[in-house]
């Protein structure tokens, strides 16, 4: 396969947003998933919440539930990958 046969055959995701006006590029379905929907916005409240979280800990105890507030969201995010995975999986068939 040449190169462009290689450039042809790789399909750029974009978000467009308010009415047309912006178009943005996304990197893979997931960061498309998240432009579309605003979430990428609050990437860096969330960020700065757990920063602060993490600033927090100074004993074991607290380390157990800040970590447990980690694994809640981590569960909930790799259960959003699985379910986008799943919708992009069917609508190939």
């Amino acid at each position: 396969m040449d190169t462009f046969e290689k450039r042809k055959s790789t399909n750029p995701l974009y978000v467009v947003r308010n009415n047309g006006v912006d178009v943005e590029a996304a990197n893979g379905i997931l960061e498309m998933i998240l432009k579309k929907t605003g979430i990428d916005k609050l990437l860096p409240i969330l960020e700065s919440m757990l920063e602060i979280l993490l600033s927090q800990v100074q004993t074991y105890p607290v380390f157990i539930e800040v970590k447990k507030m980690f694994d809640k969201l981590f569960e909930k995010v790799i259960e959003l990958i699985f379910q986008i995975q799943q919708l992009t999986s069917k609508s190939k068939i």
